[in-house]
């Protein structure tokens, strides 16, 4: 299951989990097996150990204020620090989810690990939990968890990279945007208000969380308001024991298998009922049903008419016509993809499936970079990180994405967001004419290199020597956030070069940030 809960990212699947994350996400770490709980009667809190209650509402309405879909998630999290004392061991329980009034089953409890440094949660182990589980939104709990007095913190989401500063008084610690920019220029809300307050207890403990943001979106007359709230709160510890568990703990955990033969799509009734499904679900059997349904039954300006009519299924609509994996349904995303009429938002959706596209023909690709080539078009970014994904599907199809990459390389054009459309294809040639970039003088192409390179165990010692020619603070962070979120170790001689750049700086944040890098590394 997708992460519904948080509707922005559903609205904005253009950008999802092929190009930017948030900043969490980690290699899990290693464990021995179980969770045990040794009793679960109320006691006063254990020192060190968080109990918290959690609960994420979340909301998209339409015109007149008309909600178009509501999600409610909450669960209880128990947290307890173990001997080394940035690891620390969690328990999800008492876990509930409401999805536009149906309740919907997850799971009774879910074990995972974290680390967590400088009040900072990084580095968060689901323990195998498939990628499209809706818990995976644990790890944006935890960003809202993590704050820094002494430094900002910088995040992407599906949107925007952003990056916050926070303020503390008395016993109340507040956060305001520094700086913000949006992957797409062409595709941001026209407003946005955003309220984050951490309350403190004793000895600094976490007491309750409240963070509201609601963005407003127009798009070729659509206007729609996207709105989440979160609550934290402390609550009373449960006397139990959280051990170590294995590392695929929870890969059991698959959504719901649905086949072709639990489904009949007749009429428009039967087909919203389907699209209702698939929504909750993603489940590949159904998508291939309704979009055999759509291609049998509407042409392009139809779907492209359903899609204006519908908003709350565009996502599963684009779905539907990505798993079906036919020629006629890739003509059919094109068409859509090109059509005027079709709104900003599902344009990037539709580029996405076909970067996704398994079967994708010339057709797409073409399609694809006729869009990329436009500088000033809404949806070129999108396109051309598209293309890098298409890469996986096929040996022709990886010759074609690379000669195309290639180009854009040579001719230096749109250099950033080539970087990490060559990021997206992992192609070795590509890969290995970045380090260049590293000395360049496009600054996008520059920090995009950093992050995608630093992926990449092969490259690391030139990224390190590069930032030691030119130490900027963005450029030092990037690297920083890019080596803890994958959970690489150093290699001795980067090892080397860094605690020399940290005990020669004279700036405060390279000095902070690379303090922090190297006190996550193994000991």
């Amino acid at each position: 299951m997708k992460i519904k809960v948080l509707i922005v990212v559903c609205l904005a699947s253009m950008l999802t989990a092929g190009y930017l994350w948030l900043a969490e996400t980690s290699e899990p770490v290693k464990r021995s097996t179980h969770v045990q709980n040794r009793s679960t009667e109320s006691v006063k809190p254990i020192e060190n150990q968080l109990s918290l209650m959690v609960q994420v509402d979340s909301s998209i309405a339409g015109a007149n204020q008309v909600v178009l879909s509501h999600s409610k998630l909450s669960w209880h999290m128990q947290l307890q620090p173990q001997t080394d004392e940035h690891v620390w061991h969690g328990l999800l329980s008492n876990i509930q989810y409401i999805q536009d009034a149906k309740v919907v089953p997850l799971v009774e409890q879910l074990p995972f690990s974290v680390r967590r440094k400088n009040n900072r949660f990084v580095q968060l182990d689901l323990l195998g939990l498939p990628g499209e589980h809706t818990l995976q939104v644990v790890g944006q709990i935890f960003n809202l968890l993590s704050y820094d007095i002494d430094q900002p913190l910088t995040y992407s989401d599906a949107l925007r990279q952003v990056q916050y500063s926070y303020q503390q008084a008395g016993s109340e610690i507040t956060r305001s945007i520094v700086k913000e920019s949006y992957l797409d220029t062409q595709h941001q809300p026209k407003a946005e208000q955003e309220d984050w307050r951490l309350l403190m207890g004793q000895q600094g403990r976490l007491e309750k969380l409240n963070y509201t943001n609601k963005r407003v979106w127009e798009q070729q007359q659509q206007h729609y308001v996207v709105e989440q709230t979160v609550l934290v709160s402390k609550v009373p510890a449960q006397k139990v024991t959280l051990l170590a568990s294995n590392a695929n703990a929870n890969a059991h955990l698959q959504v719901e298998v649905i086949t072709e033969a639990d489904i009949q799509i007749t009429n428009q009734a039967t087909l919203v009922q389907a699209l209702e499904k698939l929504k909750d679900s993603l489940s590949s059997e159904l998508a291939k049903v309704v979009g055999a349904y759509l291609i049998g039954n509407y042409n392009a300006f139809e779907i492209q008419a359903l899609l204006s009519a519908q908003p709350q299924f565009s996502s599963a609509i684009i779905y539907a016509l990505q798993k079906l994996q036919t020629t006629e349904a890739e003509a059919m995303l094109v068409d859509l993809l090109q059509l005027e009429q079709t709104a900003d938002l599902d344009k990037h959706k539709v580029a996405m499936a076909l970067g996704r596209f398994g079967s994708s023909s010339e057709l797409s690709l073409r399609a694809l970079e006729s869009i990329a080539q436009q500088s000033g078009h809404q949806v070129a970014n999108t396109a051309l990180l598209s293309i890098g994904t298409m890469a996986h599907f096929s040996p022709e199809q990886a010759h074609n994405v690379a000669l195309y990459l290639e180009r854009n390389l040579t001719a230096e054009q749109n250099l950033a967001t080539t970087v990490l459309a060559i990021g997206n294809s992992k192609d070795k040639g590509l890969l290995a004419q970045l380090p260049a970039l590293l000395h360049g003088h496009d600054d996008g192409a520059k920090l995009n290199s950093i992050k995608v390179l630093s992926k990449h165990v092969g490259y690391q010692e030139e990224v390190v020597s590069a930032l030691l020619s030119a130490p900027h603070p963005k450029y030092v962070a990037a690297f920083a956030r890019t080596i803890m979120e994958s959970g690489q170790p150093l290699s001795a001689a980067s090892l080397v070069k860094l605690k020399q750049l940290q005990h020669t700086t004279n700036n405060p944040v390279v000095k902070n940030k690379l303090a922090e890098l190297l006190s996550a590394q193994p000991t």
